[in-house]
């Protein structure tokens, strides 16, 4: 699977690092002039916002819209890993690549185009039946948009099912494919109270053999906004899977970005891919340029063009090390393991994007 290479290079890495004994409590002090807590706080920060509970009641739409309820769309679905069915975010993300590429090469007339939410729907508000655990429309509501759907939150209890009682706002999710040039395209506003805490775009190209899928957008978790850029293309091709991911994540209030490239080729056991970030922390850039081939790891890290550490060796056991050779402060291993573990961050947020919504992109290529 092209995921595997660029797993075992990123988690290699990470494993290395907390194996070398860095501890949470540790104030970095790396360089005189990099301020290493104030980066750590920039992570934190990111953190935060993706952790936050105030997505609670966008991430209850997973699994109760009512566009899967069909014989059809429970074939459709059978197979699909979601997350109920795997904690692994890059196994959700590349499911649902994967799905669609069997969807779109089961079709006679080729994959669907333009408009996926239909004209039966568009217009139309969704509420929650607590009976059925499912959302049903309430053709007494009005405000939906007049290309899209609206559905409208709640509070959640602690199993995260909604609370009739307690709206709290509204997810307005918009088709944008009338014309596009895009098999799909998706738009998905999230208002909570008064505030926009969701607001990002999803567009999907997709045939037989390849595909690209992007999200960009922003959403507001504990009040840090964190806007987001992300596009992966894939293709099959002989039996051999490929797949790119690009990002570009950051929080302008803290002048902090992340810009990354992972690539990877996996064909039988021989692999090859690798893993370039940009960190930029106010007036400090950190980069990662990270290569694996056939279970062997090259990599260096730079900060303000610098040689910071080194990552070489197998993937089983890579020796990390400062650019003398020595080993690295449990300061500096705190730094880089957060660094790296920025791909995973990525295909989280792509998940926690994805999931409630997920059913009607696939659907949408099936039906």
């Amino acid at each position: 699977m092209w995921n595997d290479t660029r797993q075992r290079i990123a988690v290699a890495a990470v494993v290395a690092l907390a194996a070398s004994g860095c501890g949470v409590t540790d104030v970095p002090e790396v360089g005189p002039d990099f301020d290493a807590e104030a980066a750590m706080a920039d992570y934190e920060a990111m953190e935060m916002a993706m952790a936050s509970d105030d997505l609670s009641a966008f991430q209850a739409l997973g699994g109760r819209t009512p566009f899967g309820s069909s014989p059809a769309a429970i074939d459709a679905m059978a197979d699909f890993t979601t997350r109920g069915e795997t904690d692994d975010s890059r196994a959700f993300v590349l499911g649902f690549a994967r799905q669609l590429m069997a969807a779109a090469s089961s079709r006679v007339d080729g994959p669907a185009l333009g408009p996926i939410i239909s004209g039966w729907h568009r217009g139309t508000t969704f509420v929650y039946d607590a009976e059925t655990d499912e959302y049903q429309p309430d053709l007494t509501l009005e405000g939906a948009p007049e290309t899209g759907v609206r559905f409208i939150l709640y509070e959640v209890d602690a199993e995260g099912t909604p609370i009739v009682e307690e709206e709290v706002g509204y997810a307005d999710l918009i088709d944008e494919g009338d014309g596009s040039v895009e098999d799909i395209v998706l738009r998905l506003s999230v208002v909570v109270g008064d505030e926009t805490l969701i607001d990002y775009r999803t567009t999907l190209d997709h045939d037989a053999t390849s595909g690209a899928l992007t999200v960009d957008g922003f959403f507001v978790g504990d009040e840090v906004r964190l806007d987001f850029d992300v596009g992966i293309a894939f293709s099959n091709a002989g039996g051999v899977e490929q797949g790119e991911l690009d990002f570009e994540i950051g929080v302008v209030d803290r002048d902090f970005s992340i810009v990354g490239n992972v690539s990877g080729i996996e064909e039988n056991d021989d692999g090859v891919g690798s893993v370039n970030l940009s960190v930029r922390h106010r007036a400090h850039e950190l980069v990662v340029d990270m290569t694996g081939e056939q279970g062997e790891l090259d990599g260096t890290v730079f900060i303000d063009g610098d040689a910071f550490a080194t990552i070489s060796g197998p993937e089983e056991d890579p020796v990390i090390a400062n650019p003398d050779g020595g080993p690295l402060t449990a300061s500096e291993l705190r730094v880089l393991h957060r660094v790296v573990h920025v791909v995973e961050d990525v295909f989280q947020l792509l998940e926690d994007l994805l999931d409630p919504v997920d059913e009607i992109v696939l659907l949408g290529f099936i039906l």
